[in-house]
């Protein structure tokens, strides 16, 4: 008995995940989510973006997105508060229940004590999957939202240029900017509704942003 306990033991401990092991797989999963933002946002505009994407885009693609919409990222950082604010509540409230006159015997009782005993138990695992739930939310949701605004938007016209592109032959071209990786521009201009794709490499040499009027 002793032996397999020690052994159970064994296996627990190395089962149990460290902190790299959780940021490793917090990582893998913001990336996945990463290239499945762009690729939906970019799927609005007729674009396939992992046929325009370096491995380096791809593998920072969490932080582009992140940094590149403020409304995702705070929305990110609050579905991250409001998943440990509501892991951390859940408990507290059924032990608040325990006091309740109801749940002082009989099944009830024993139920309520099961749940707290389970919820206590596996706290971490509940605040992990809270997080990944809000955050899958978030990038899906933005990325839906923010892709079909911009479509429409291009179809009305009803969009302001961003930037100035001056390319390596001295041309200019004043644009709507709707994304940049490291190896193309993707952008519209005021009297065209096709969205364009220009190569950075040997052809742009310098993007401006354009003074709002």
């Amino acid at each position: 008995m002793e032996e397999q306990t020690k052994e159970e033991v064994i296996i627990k401990k190395e089962s149990n995940l460290g902190i790299q092991d959780y940021l490793s797989i917090g990582y893998v999963f913001l990336l996945i989510l990463g290239v499945f933002y762009q690729t939906i946002y970019y799927k609005f505009l007729g674009i396939n973006i992992l046929e325009y994407s370096s491995i380096l885009d791809v593998l920072i693609s969490p932080i582009a997105v992140l940094t590149g919409d403020l409304k995702l990222l705070i929305g990110v950082v609050m579905c991250v508060v409001f998943a440990f604010l509501y892991a951390r509540f859940i408990p507290k409230y059924y032990v608040w229940l325990r006091k309740k006159e109801k749940y002082q015997s009989g099944k009830k009782k024993e139920k309520l004590e099961k749940t707290i005993k389970a919820l206590k138990e596996g706290i971490k695992g509940l605040v992990v999957v809270m997080i990944a739930l809000c955050i899958f939310g978030g990038f899906i949701g933005f990325g839906i939202g923010r892709g079909g605004k911009t479509r429409d938007k291009i179809q009305n016209g009803d969009f302001k240029l961003t930037h100035q592109l001056i390319f390596e032959d001295g041309e200019t071209q004043n644009i709507k900017m709707l994304g940049k990786n490291s190896l193309y521009v993707f952008y519209i201009t005021k009297d065209e509704k096709e969205v364009a794709i220009a190569p950075i490499d040997g052809n742009i040499k310098l993007i401006k942003n354009l003074k709002e009027e």
